[in-house]
């Protein structure tokens, strides 16, 4: 089938999947006050590709020349991660600095589905790259929104998943096999949009030894398979806040809805299978996801941090403060980080590396874990400085109710203002929006979300090129030891011995 409007999206969501959220079991996720903001959030996923303007950049046309949503298609050149850049951030800026998900995740984890297969036909002569192409195939002709499901729940973290205790489902696990499939336990967790996509894609979080063969399983199944529960966070606005987007303006928009799925004896067909035991490849599936999905990541992190410029240096002209110097201090260092996270983000498509037996690109590792370290690790000083800049009004700000009331109203209004010129209302609902925006749940967020900061800085130490900068040392200290780097190794003398 050709794009899917909107409605066809939703339609699609109505096929008696198993949520609980807030102590009840929700009938129709659509129709759910919460979890309709995420399924409102995906949805301009769909709206996007209806719109022309948007059409160059987010569909091509297949050979019966009906329009196919590009992110389908496999990553090839660096002009197709610049094109996935592009449609990251036109999405972010549209939607407050999160881009539309509904194939946000799932879609790197397909590329790592696409390269991991590949590896295991070439080692152990499956056929896991046929089922791949088939799925995607599936994916394209149904417009499917499609989740990534990898972080397992893990339990004791110092124990492996076959050593865990008092029971063996922390990590999802294959109990049963039959001719037609295999049959899945254990439980996933932070899985974004979950209960509101088409399909979920599930990939091992982690390395496996021998022992762990068994949770050595990757597999595409939908959430209203047969056994699966998902359970949602909890969210940041209660169901009487929904649709209050002058006290919440982000929270009132987005949901992720990030979920626990429980997986309680699911089946899943064989050819939906894309690993069976083949433990020595566990931990490709996550780094090479990693490796996509920083992608998104860096992306998103660029836009949000432009935004978090935007506010602080919105609301020192609405205070009268752009020309303080502590003022401006604050808001070069916003400048400087926008800039950086931005500059590694597109350095890493830029520098992007082959994928040997898929000929898919890659970001570049070093450019693109930097990128999101930097992003993560500074953004708390970034939300201090909008706070600071904002003042404490952030914390005590009167509610919607009190500006609707009309006694309350016009006192909010003489006391609540800022520089001559600017609206008291429009003073108020920027404070809202940093207050929203500078939560506790967006500081987590930044900070575990597409992998911890501990995960960056071990894939950066892995990826640094200690051998070439040591011997950029042993060259200035004219040290002689017999190793040799081909960098190195043919230099002309220096200083040069001409007079």
């Amino acid at each position: 089938m050709p794009i899917r409007t909107p409605q066809q999206y939703y339609e699609g969501l109505r096929d008696g999947r198993v949520v609980y959220m807030g102590g009840k079991k929700i009938k129709d996720v659509t129709k759910d006050p919460i979890l309709g903001i995420a399924c409102d959030w995906c949805a301009m996923d769909y709206a996007l590709m209806q719109d022309p303007r948007y059409q160059p950049i987010l569909t091509r046309k297949n050979e019966k020349g009906e329009l196919e949503s590009v992110l389908f298609y496999p990553t090839k050149t660096i002009e197709d991660l610049l094109r996935r850049r592009e449609i990251i951030q036109t999405g972010s800026r549209i939607c407050y600095g999160k881009s539309p998900s509904a194939k946000f995740t799932g879609i790197d984890a397909l590329n790592a589905l696409t390269v991991v297969s590949r590896r295991m036909d070439k080692r152990f002569g499956t056929n896991y790259t046929e089922r791949v192409e088939k799925f995607r195939k599936h994916l394209l002709e149904h417009d499917s929104a499609v989740a990534a499901g990898m972080t397992d729940v893990k339990g004791n973290r110092t124990l492996r998943p076959a050593q865990q205790r008092p029971h063996q489902d922390y990590y999802v696990r294959i109990i049963d096999e039959t001719d037609e499939g295999i049959v899945v336990r254990g439980a996933k967790a932070h899985i974004s949009l979950a209960p509101v996509v088409d399909e979920i894609i599930v990939i091992p979080t982690r390395n496996m030894h021998e022992e762990d063969k068994d949770y050595a399983v990757a597999f595409a199944v939908s959430p209203s398979a047969k056994g699966i529960t998902l359970i949602p966070a909890r969210p940041d606005i209660s169901e009487e806040d929904v649709g209050n987007f002058f006290d919440h303006p982000i929270t009132a928009s987005i949901y992720l809805a990030d979920s626990m799925i429980i997986f309680d004896d699911v089946f899943v067909p064989s050819e939906r299978v894309f690993m069976k035991r083949e433990w020595t490849f566990a931990a490709d599936y996550a780094y090479v996801f990693a490796d996509f999905h920083r992608l998104s990541s860096d992306a998103i992190q660029a836009i949000e941090n432009e935004m978090l410029l935007g506010m602080g240096a919105l609301m020192a002209e609405y205070n009268g403060l752009e020309r303080a110097p502590a003022i401006r201090e604050m808001l070069t260092w916003l400048a400087m980080y926008a800039q950086i996270t931005e500059a590694l983000g597109r350095a890493a498509c830029d520098h992007c590396i082959t994928e040997p037996e898929s000929g898919l690109v890659i970001p570049n590792p070093v450019y693109s874990n930097m990128s999101k370290l930097y992003g993560s690790d500074h953004y708390h000083q970034a939300t201090k400085y909008v706070q600071d800049i904002a003042g404490g009004i952030v914390a005590t700000i009167p509610s919607y109710k009190d500006w609707q009331n009309p006694e309350t109203r016009k006192m909010m209004e003489k006391y609540l203002g800022g520089k001559e010129g600017i609206l008291t209302e429009n003073r108020i609902k920027l404070i809202n929006l940093i207050r929203d925006y500078a939560s506790s749940y967006e500081s987590v967020l930044r900070i575990h979300a597409e992998g911890s900061l501990a995960a960056q800085r071990l894939s950066v130490y892995n990826l640094a090129d200690f051998g070439r900068c040591k011997a950029m040392a042993k060259h200035a200290a004219r040290i002689k030891d017999g190793t040799e780097h081909p960098l190195f190794k043919d230099l002309p003398e220096f200083p040069p011995r001409i007079r």
